[in-house]
C-alpha cells in the first residue's frame, strides 16, 4: 500500500533575474523533504513544475539537455538556463536515495538531440506582417519529458508527452516512443502528461502492459474550455478532469495519480487578477470500484498524502476483465503485440 503525496502548487514562471528561479527549485526539495517526513513513500509533482509553461520566446532557453547528455551543455547554456536535466535530477536523485522515497518529478522540457548528440532545430515558417516580410526561422526541436526516480536514486522510467495541447503544438514536438512501463518497489508504473489523459487509447497500451498506477503530472487550467466552454458551464474543466480520472481507473483497472497545478499561493483562486488562468487544482487518487479515495480539498496549494490500496486492482480485473477481454479479442484479430504477457 503506497503512501502517496500529490504536490499541487503553482509553479514559479521564469523570469530574467533569476531564470527559472532557484528559488523554485530551493522549494520543491522543501516540499519533498515535507512530504517524506509525513510518511510519503511516492511523491508527485505537476507538470512543468521548475519553470512555468515555457510558451514564450525568451523561455526556450530554459529548456534543459536530456539528463544522459549533460556534458553536452556548454559555458554559455549554463549561465542563461538552469545548468542541464542532469543538474535539476541529480537534486531528486540524491534526495531519493537519502529519504528512501520514490519521486515522480513532473515534467522538464528539453531539448531534443540526434543520436550523434547534436541539437536538432525545426524550419518555422513566420508569416509576414504589416512591417516585418514572411521569413523561416530555426528553432529547437522542444519535448516534455516526465522522469520517474526510484528510491535507490535511479531514474527508472521517464516518458516524453505524445498528445500536446493545442497551444503547446506552437513551440514543443510530440514523443514518437511506445507508451513503457517500468517496474517499480510498488509493481508497473505507467506515466502520461496532461492531455494524454483526453486518449483512451493512450491508456489502454498501458493496461496491455498491465500497469498497476498510472501517474499523470498536469497543468491544466480551469481556462482551458475557452469562452465556448466556460457559456454553457465556468466550472466546466473539473467536471471534465474529475470525471476523467475516475473513468480512466475503472475502464483500465488500474490507479490514477493525478497531480495538477494549483492556484497561487495566499490568492483567491476565484480572484481573476491573482489567478487570470484559473487554475483548479484538482489533484487525486483514484481507483476502480471506489472512485477518488483522496486529493486536494481545493484549487489551492496544498500537499495531500493519499494510501492506496492497490489490492482493490485483483478485484477489479476478476469482474470486469478489461484486460483479459482486450487481450482475447486481439489475439483473434491476429493483432495481439508480441510483447503482451497474458
Amino acid at each position: 500500500m503506497p503512501r502517496v503525496a500529490l504536490v499541487q502548487f503553482c509553479p514559479l514562471p521564469p523570469t530574467y533575474s533569476s531564470p527559472a528561479g532557484e528559488t523554485g527549485s530551493e522549494l520543491n526539495l522543501q516540499r519533498a523533504n515535507s512530504s517524506a517526513s509525513q510518511g510519503a513513500e511516492l511523491i508527485c509533482f505537476p507538470e512543468y513544475f521548475l519553470s512555468g509553461v515555457v510558451s514564450e520566446r525568451e523561455h526556450w532557453n530554459l529548456a534543459q539537455y536530456p539528463h544522459s547528455h549533460a556534458h553536452l551543455h556548454d559555458e554559455e547554456a549554463a549561465a542563461a538556463s538552469h545548468a542541464t536535466a542532469e543538474h535539476w535530477l541529480s537534486n531528486f536523485r540524491s534526495l531519493a536515495k537519502e529519504l528512501k522515497v520514490d519521486i515522480a518529478v513532473g515534467t522538464i522540457v528539453e531539448r531534443a538531440l540526434d543520436q550523434d548528440g547534436n541539437e536538432l532545430e525545426n524550419a518555422v515558417e513566420i508569416p509576414a506582417t504589416e512591417t516585418e516580410p514572411a521569413r523561416t526561422e530555426k528553432r529547437p526541436v522542444l519535448k516534455n519529458v516526465a522522469h520517474y526516480i526510484d528510491w535507490n536514486g535511479e531514474v527508472a522510467g521517464r516518458y516524453t508527452k505524445r498528445n500536446l495541447w493545442w497551444p503547446e503544438k506552437e513551440y514543443l514536438t510530440a514523443g514518437e516512443e511506445d507508451h513503457q512501463v517500468f517496474e517499480t518497489r510498488f509493481g508497473k508504473v505507467g506515466m502520461l502528461i496532461c492531455w494524454d489523459l483526453a486518449w483512451p487509447t493512450t491508456f489502454r497500451t498501458l493496461l496491455l502492459h498491465g500497469a498497476s498506477l498510472v501517474i499523470c503530472p498536469t497543468y491544466w487550467t480551469g481556462t482551458d474550455g475557452g469562452p465556448e466552454g466556460a457559456k454553457h458551464n465556468p466550472d466546466s474543466e473539473r467536471v471534465y478532469l474529475e470525471s476523467l480520472v475516475v473513468t480512466r481507473a475503472f475502464e483500465n483497472e488500474c490507479a490514477v495519480v493525478f497531480v495538477n497545478v494549483g492556484a497561487p499561493a495566499g490568492c483567491d483562486p476565484a480572484d481573476e487578477g491573482a489567478n487570470p488562468e484559473g487554475r483548479i487544482g484538482c489533484s487525486q487518487v483514484t481507483v476502480p470500484f471506489k472512485g477518488r479515495i483522496g486529493g486536494a480539498k481545493g484549487p489551492q496549494e496544498e500537499m495531500v498524502i493519499v494510501d492506496v490500496d492497490l489490492s482493490v486492482l485483483e478485484d477489479a480485473r476478476k469482474v470486469y476483465g478489461v484486460r483479459r477481454d482486450l487481450i482475447g479479442k486481439l489475439r483473434d484479430s491476429g493483432e495481439l503485440p508480441e510483447w503482451v504477457k497474458a
